[in-house]
Order: structure tokens, then C-alpha cells, then sequence
């Protein structure tokens, strides 16, 4: 005879407590053994084994020894919960069936049961809205996941659903302790191994499909522009468009051989990895490695991530010093005059520009400057210049006299002490040390070196001198004067002031601007450029 309580009706109320609340009504048929174990017994009073038996609207399982089973899996495609129900519409986190009786063998992943009750596999699936991926074994895959050719991230280990429209700061592919591999290798994608050109870690782009952007390029997102190589990293900061294919973003500045440089019309600038859009507008950064700038913090103007800069190819922006060319162009920025070099580095102080034909200066914060500007370092030394403030010329170095000052290219003739002689555009000027042109005929104490004479009597005609007269009583004619000026056209005119100065401007430490006798470089109004 049995031990056990044959229930022929209803359970009793602690029994239904026991049982949980899943198997809140059983049938006629469930018997619960002294260990606590249910069983079932069909009209012949017979115990059923290895056979479903469906309860309340749930199914349960008896083993074959009639057990009811629990917290287990079923034929490996099924699994019943703790109260004995077998799991439909439901995750459940687990060994998988093979590995229960050694935990060190495997470990737990994640399964998801349909609403017959088995278990998922081989496949993906949209679940409350996400999409999740399974192997053959059923087991959830989260980390990075290659799907058709294609690349996805699942997740986290306890995540495991497909990123969609979303930017991720990953670890790339095969080196992320959650990315999930059948032979415990991690999954690589995109190309990603130690041998391919990636960064260990970076952004990338999950579109609506979950996809992985790895195309090459530029793309659209969001109304911004991001720059991409092929395994997906968004590049940032400063890159060489060249080698955008290949390399990734630590490479792609920086990636050319010791001595050899890149031109600034390949370069791009992109933000700040936080943000990785396309740059627009100004930005204070180190320059390019590429460029040999980096390690120098400068302005760039930055017009949808393409530096403004000189021409470094064309000789309208090149004027040459002893290193070689020295490029500058004035470039209008929102309605206001900047200028560059050749690597798109915002200048400032006085500039030449050769395709504008003349001088120009830039304030501290790079605007152009017009009218009378004090201060203007230039050789060492401080001096104040006038700039058009006429259209067309707006902004040049200002030449000729004006209000009864003289110009050379902006640059106010001053005398140093006393008066200086000045040769200007084919006639003689004396000015004080303000750069005010004298017109009154008398004696002058003269600081040219060729004279050196206090009261020198100089004979002035309207604002020009006409004659000078030593204290040894020896007259020297303006044709005279000229003369002298124009022998030193082409020579040494910084430290050789002969009778006459002839007006110069020193730039960039070894580059002199002044009247010259070399065939071809006569200007128009009068000055000849560089003299080399």
C-alpha cells in the first residue's frame, strides 16, 4: 500500500502554499510523496512518467520515475521553473543542459523560451521591442556579433539586445572580455585584428538596423557630418583624407615617414573625440602632426572640417626668406579680413601678401586693421603705420605722403633723433622723428650717416628737398641726393645708410622689403618688392 495521500478532490490549503502559486488549482490525480515530491495518476491509478501533464493553464513535466521536475531542463529544449511550470514567453539565465552536472564546464548564458515553451535558436528575434540574437545551442549572444556579413553589438553579458541608432564607445572587436566566441577566441569584426590598422577602442555607429557603419568617408547623422574608416572607428581631430581607408585614427596623422609631409588641402578637422562632428568655425588647437605642426597650439578656421590656408602651390602667396618660401593670404571670414600661412595657422602683426601687393596688419586677435595703427613690431623695434581705409585697398600699407607724413608701405619715415633724409618714389624728404615732413628751408641737424652734421643748411621746395649744403660748404643737388639713394638699390640698406636712407622693412628676421635695381620687379607705385 501506498504512502502516500491520494487527493481525490481539492488540495489543502498549506499544500497549495507549499506548491507556490503557479500550481494553484491541481487536478484530481496529484499526490505529494512524504519528501514533498508531486506525482500524477491517471484514472487507473497509475503513476505517469516521462509525459507532460497540463495544470491551470501550465504545463508540468514528471520524469520517468513520475517525479515532477523543477529548476531544470526537459529533453534540452525546454526548461521548467522552480514551482514546475514550464517556462513559455520567458528568459531564463542558466547552464546549458549538458553542463549541469559540472559547473566548471561552461557557464551560465541566457535563453529565451517561445510560447510553446522551446527554447529559441539559430536565429533572431524581436523581443518587447529589441532584437536578440541566438546560436544553435539557443544561448543569447551579446558583444560584438558578424550576422551576414554584416556587424552588430549586442551588449553586455546580461544584455544582449541589438544596438540601434545609437552612438557606443567600444572596445574593438576581439578585445572585449564581452564579446562571446564558441571556441572561447573572441569574435572578430570589421577586420579588427591585431594585424588590421584599429584603435584599441573608439566610436562607432549603430544605424537603424543595428548595422555597423564602416563605410569609408564621410556620413550624415543627426544633421552632422562624422568621418569614418573601414572598420567603423569614427575619426576625429586631425586627419590625412589620403589614408582615411587604411589607417586608423592614431595613424591618420602622423603616418607619414620622418621628413616627408602632407599638403594642407588633404587635411581635415574634425572634433574633439567627445563629439567626432565635422569642424566649422575657429578653433585654438595643436596643428597637424602631418603638417609639422603639432606641439604648437595656433587658430584655425575650420569651413565644414577644411582648413583655411595660403596656397603653398602657388607663387601669389609666397615671398621667400632664407629658409625658403613663406606663404600668406588674406583670407574674408564672415565679412572680416584674416590671414594664414600655408598650413592654415592664423597669423597675426604685420604681414605681406603677395597676391594683395603690400602690407597689412593683424591685431592680436587676427582681425585686419585700417587706419593709423601705433606699436608695430618690426625689427626689434616699435613703429606706427598707416593702412587704407578705402574700399578696394582696404587694410594696405599706406604709401606716400599723408597729412603731410611720409609712408613707405605703411610704415611711418621717422627719424631716429633728429631729421633724416629720405628717398621716396624718385624725390628727397626730411621728417623728424614723428615722420612729419619738413617744408621750411633753414639748417637741420642731420642724422645720416653719410652726413652726421648738425646745422646743415637744406634747401626745401613745397614739401621736397631740393638741395643740401655742409658745414664745409659743399652743396649736394637732389639729382645728387637720388643718385645716392638709387646706387644703394640692391645692397645692404639696413646697416649701409649712406647719405640718403633708403626706406625698408624687415620681416621674418632676414627679409628685407625695399626699393631694388633687379630686372623684372619694379612695382607699380613706385617700390620693388623683396630684395634678394
Amino acid at each position: 500500500m501506498r504512502k502516500q495521500t491520494k487527493l481525490v478532490a481539492v488540495l489543502s490549503a498549506a499544500a497549495l502554499l507549499a506548491m507556490g502559486a503557479s500550481m494553484t488549482s491541481f487536478a484530481a490525480g496529484w499526490e505529494k510523496d512524504d519528501a514533498g515530491v508531486w506525482h500524477y495518476y491517471d484514472s487507473d491509478d497509475e503513476m505517469v512518467t516521462d509525459e507532460w501533464k497540463k495544470d491551470g493553464g501550465k504545463w508540468f513535466h514528471l520524469d520517468e520515475d513520475g517525479e515532477m521536475e523543477t529548476d531544470t531542463w526537459v529533453d534540452d529544449d525546454y526548461y521548467v521553473a522552480e514551482d514546475g511550470h514550464m517556462l513559455t514567453n520567458e528568459w531564463k539565465k542558466t547552464m546549458a543542459d549538458e553542463d549541469e552536472d559540472d559547473p566548471e564546464d561552461g557557464g551560465e548564458h541566457w535563453y529565451y523560451f517561445n510560447n510553446k515553451g522551446k527554447k529559441v535558436t539559430d536565429t533572431d528575434k524581436k523581443i518587447n521591442g529589441k532584437t536578440y540574437y541566438f546560436n544553435e545551442d539557443g544561448e543569447m549572444q551579446y558583444g560584438w556579433h558578424e550576422e551576414d556579413g554584416n556587424a552588430y553589438y549586442l551588449g553586455t553579458e546580461d544584455e544582449g539586445w541589438r544596438a540601434e541608432s545609437k552612438w557606443l564607445w567600444l572596445e574593438k572587436s576581439g578585445n572585449n572580455e564581452n564579446d562571446l566566441d564558441d571556441d572561447d577566441d573572441l569574435e572578430v569584426v570589421l577586420d579588427c585584428s591585431e594585424d588590421d590598422n584599429c584603435d584599441d577602442e573608439g566610436w562607432y555607429w549603430f544605424q537603424s538596423s543595428g548595422k555597423a557603419y564602416h563605410d569609408t568617408g564621410k556620413k550624415k547623422i543627426n544633421g552632422k557630418y562624422y568621418m569614418f574608416n573601414e572598420h567603423g572607428q569614427m575619426l576625429y581631430e586631425w586627419i590625412d583624407g589620403k589614408a582615411v581607408e587604411q589607417g586608423s585614427n592614431a595613424q591618420l596623422d602622423g603616418n607619414l615617414a620622418k621628413g616627408e609631409l602632407a599638403t594642407t588641402s588633404v587635411m581635415r578637422y574634425y572634433n574633439e573625440v567627445e563629439d567626432g562632428s565635422r569642424g566649422n568655425g575657429w578653433y585654438q588647437i595643436d596643428g597637424a602632426e602631418d603638417l609639422d605642426a603639432d606641439g604648437d597650439t595656433d587658430w584655425y578656421y575650420i569651413d565644414d572640417g577644411e582648413v583655411k590656408y595660403a596656397d603653398g602651390g602657388s607663387k601669389d602667396f609666397a615671398t621667400y626668406d632664407d629658409d625658403g618660401a613663406v606663404y600668406v593670404q588674406r583670407i574674408k571670414i564672415e565679412g572680416k579680413y584674416f590671414s594664414f600661412n600655408e598650413k592654415g595657422q592664423m597669423q597675426d602683426g604685420l604681414q605681406y601678401c603677395q597676391a594683395d601687393g603690400g602690407f597689412y596688419y593683424f591685431d592680436a586677435n587676427g582681425y585686419q586693421k585700417t587706419g593709423r595703427v601705433t606699436s608695430v613690431e618690426n625689427d626689434d623695434d616699435d613703429y606706427t603705420f598707416y593702412f587704407n581705409t578705402k574700399n578696394g585697398k582696404n587694410g594696405l600699407g599706406y604709401n606716400g605722403l599723408k597729412d603731410d607724413y611720409l609712408y613707405f608701405n605703411g610704415k611711418r619715415l621717422d627719424a631716429d633723433d633728429d631729421y633724416r633724409l629720405y628717398y621716396y618714389d624718385g624725390d628727397i624728404y626730411l621728417t623728424n622723428t614723428k615722420g612729419k615732413v619738413q617744408k621750411t628751408s633753414k639748417k637741420y641737424d642731420i642724422e645720416n650717416k653719410g652726413i652726421a652734421e648738425d646745422d646743415v643748411k637744406v634747401e626745401i621746395s613745397g614739401k621736397k628737398v631740393v638741395s643740401v649744403t655742409l658745414a664745409s660748404g659743399k652743396t649736394i643737388k637732389a639729382e645728387d641726393l637720388i643718385a645716392d639713394a638709387e646706387a644703394q638699390f640692391g645692397k645692404d640698406v639696413v646697416t649701409e645708410d649712406q647719405i640718403v636712407s633708403v626706406p625698408f622693412i624687415q620681416l621674418y628676421d632676414d627679409d628685407i622689403y625695399t626699393y631694388t635695381n633687379l630686372a623684372g620687379t619694379k612695382a607699380v607705385e613706385g617700390w620693388l618688392g623683396l630684395n634678394k
